[in-house]
């Protein structure tokens, strides 16, 4: 792995910086791979070799963010008793698949996939009140699953599509919706953690250090989540979503 002699200190000291504020976003609105992601791609790995290190430090932070929510009684328990398994096998094919994929297919993927987060990011802006839906086995797997296999595919995004999910299929509230996610979220990181680690494609030289930042950042976003600090955060995840998507467009014109 010659390129990894390229990795300096300065890169550790922004990828744990990134952890963290990855971890935080994640944890209130999601879409905290897509901040993760590009970095690591900017600093010259590989896309598969990203994408494995980058679901062994979500994996630890969606654990503390689970946690924490836990704690505060905000998970939908049925939701996530039902979606568990499909999204844990769903996220393992995905990544089975991706490693099948060749590198610019999976950095152009990852390219299209900001925009079309942060247009959903705008869009979830609006209020879903909570309406009371019986919430049947089929509606709840079928709201989920998918959101699993795009996990394991491709991974950024998907604590915010399967936020949206829950409110427009599921009717749940923002706050359940955003706290049952994290559960569901950590199984398909396992379902795909599981793949990467079998294949040899985690970096833990920087993983572990990402991981602990982002549990630290997972908790802190927990917390400022359930107090009620909704609308900053979005305004700081579009932010760093549309600068990160300039950053990457930019490497890819560079070369």
């Amino acid at each position: 792995m010659e390129f990894l002699q390229d990795i300096s200190t300065t890169w550790i000291i922004i990828f744990i910086i990134t952890g963290f504020v990855a971890g935080y976003i994640d944890s209130i609105a999601g879409g905290g791979g897509m901040i993760q992601v590009p970095v690591l791609l900017y600093s010259g790995i590989p896309p598969v070799f990203v994408l494995a290190t980058n679901k062994m430090a979500s994996l630890f932070g969606t654990l503390m963010a689970t946690i924490k929510y836990f704690l505060s009684k905000k998970i939908s328990l049925k939701v996530v008793s039902i979606a568990i398994i499909p999204c844990l096998v769903a996220s393992y094919i995905g990544s089975e698949l991706v490693m099948f994929l060749p590198d610019h297919i999976i950095q152009w993927a990852i390219l299209i996939s900001i925009p079309i987060a942060l247009i959903f990011l705008l869009k979830k802006s609006k209020e879903i009140k909570e309406e009371n839906t019986k919430l049947t086995n089929k509606n709840i797997v079928l709201a989920t699953a998918p959101i699993g296999f795009y996990d394991g595919l491709l991974g950024p995004g998907t604590g915010t599509y399967m936020t949206i999910s829950m409110k427009k299929f599921l009717h749940l509230d923002y706050i359940i919706s955003t706290a049952s996610t994290k559960p569901l979220n950590l199984a398909t990181n396992v379902g795909s953690a599981i793949a990467f680690l079998l294949a040899g494609k985690v970096l833990w030289m920087i993983a572990i250090p990402m991981a602990i930042a982002n549990m630290a950042g997972s908790w802190t976003g927990s917390h400022y989540a359930i107090k009620g600090g909704e609308a900053f955060i979005k305004k700081v995840l579009i932010f760093v979503l549309v600068f990160m998507l300039l950053a990457n467009i930019i490497k890819i014109i560079v070369g």
